[in-house]
Formats: C-alpha cells, structure tokens, sequence
C-alpha cells in the first residue's frame, strides 16, 4: 500500500530530526528519520495490519512502535495515512490524544 503523510506527521518528522541534530548531529539526525521511514515502508506499506488497533484513540487508529517513537495511522483503502509519530514517553491520553484528531490532509511523500 501507498503511504502518506499528513502534515503534522511531517512536522514530527522535522522536529525528530531537528532534536537529534541540535544533540548528536547532522547525520544521526537524518539516520533517524531515514530508519523510521524505512520501517514504514517496509512494515506498514507491506502488512498494514501489522499495528495495534487504538479503539482508545479513534475506531480507524492503529499504532506500532518504532523505537523510541510510536507512529499512528488509519488504514484507507488506498493508502495508509501517518498521522502522527510521537516520543514513546508522552501521555497520549486526554487531552494530548486530541493531538491524533487535529491533524491535516495527507500529503504525498
């Protein structure tokens, strides 16, 4: 399946990255990135399912961890939508689940 990100998962993906380069550099920075990417390609492009269904969250939210981040999305039956990659450490109750509800139109990467 085709993945896409929505505007916000982008944003996260820009401050992972701006996070690890202000601490370890420019190059762990993008390996970061590169690594979750990879991992979605390779893991949700390819088996959708794979992810843990978050009825806590929304009906459609299903999220799968990549160390130390937890990415959430929506399966389509087109694509899989990235909504969100968050730190593993956050609370993602209310009202930070709210987070998972506000978030753009997906957007082709």
């Amino acid at each position: 399946m085709k993945i896409q990100y929505t505007l916000q998962a982008l944003a996260d993906l820009e401050d992972i990255e701006r996070y690890y380069g202000e601490r370890a550099g420019a190059a762990t920075a993008h390996n970061m990135v590169l690594r979750i990417m990879d991992t979605l390609e390779r893991l949700i492009a390819l088996h959708p399912g794979a992810g843990r269904s978050r009825p806590d969250l929304d009906r459609n939210t299903r999220s799968i961890p990549v160390l130390p981040y937890v990415v959430f999305y929506e399966i389509t039956r087109q694509r899989v939508s990235i909504l969100r990659i968050l730190h593993g450490h956050r609370d993602i109750r209310p009202p930070l689940a709210s987070l998972l509800v506000a978030v753009s139109s997906p957007s082709s990467v």
